[in-house]
């Protein structure tokens, strides 16, 4: 048998500009595939976080850190439409009017529990976790002395804003009866 033939081009064989091929895009390749796992890594990571934020923070739905995470949702998980759509019809309801009476405030609330509920579990799903819904609903610990201190620290500020803004006198009353010395200045003059 007749050996095969050697293919070359300017005197250099075709093993040998594979190999100077392979030298010099094999570091190329490597730094692109390295990259784009950095890319996709990063972002799963932010995805993580905002999960994890709406995790800790679904009792406390008036803290930044909840509000950011829900706001990060349609930009992290574009393109995962389950999320997507879950995300948008929370978002949705949260725009409609809540009531003024107990009743409807309470209904519109539990509607929010439960579109939340949804939006997190599709998150999880997304994310690999498996939660059921009862456990993303339920499984959360927010003390009632919170509660008790967001609603006071609510009706303070409502109350300093109407002060404020000149709607109610702000009222000072003496609790003690007792006459104020005339002449007695309580501080010394240094002079």
């Amino acid at each position: 048998m007749n050996p095969a033939p050697t293919i070359t081009f300017l005197s250099v064989s075709l093993e040998a500009w594979l190999t100077i091929l392979a030298i010099i895009t094999g570091p190329l390749a490597a730094l692109l595939i390295q990259k784009y796992i950095e890319t996709r890594r990063a972002r799963t990571d932010r995805k993580a976080k905002i999960f994890q934020d709406l995790m800790t923070y679904r009792a406390s739905r008036l803290s930044a850190p909840y509000v950011q995470a829900l706001n990060g949702i349609e930009t992290e998980f574009y393109g995962d439409t389950k999320v997507v759509e879950a995300w948008r019809s929370l978002v949705n309801h949260l725009y409609t009017p809540q009531g003024s009476d107990e009743v409807t405030s309470t209904r519109w609330n539990d509607h929010v529990s439960e579109l939340l509920t949804d939006l997190l579990y599709q998150m999880a799903e997304s994310l690999g976790y498996h939660f059921d819904k009862v456990t993303l609903q339920r499984n959360v610990y927010y003390p009632k002395g919170w509660n008790l201190t967001e609603v006071e620290n609510t009706k303070l500020r409502q109350a300093a804003v109407k002060v404020f803004e000149g709607e109610k006198p702000l009222r000072v009353e003496v609790a003690n009866d007792a006459p104020i010395p005339v002449n007695q200045n309580p501080i010394p003059h240094v002079g």
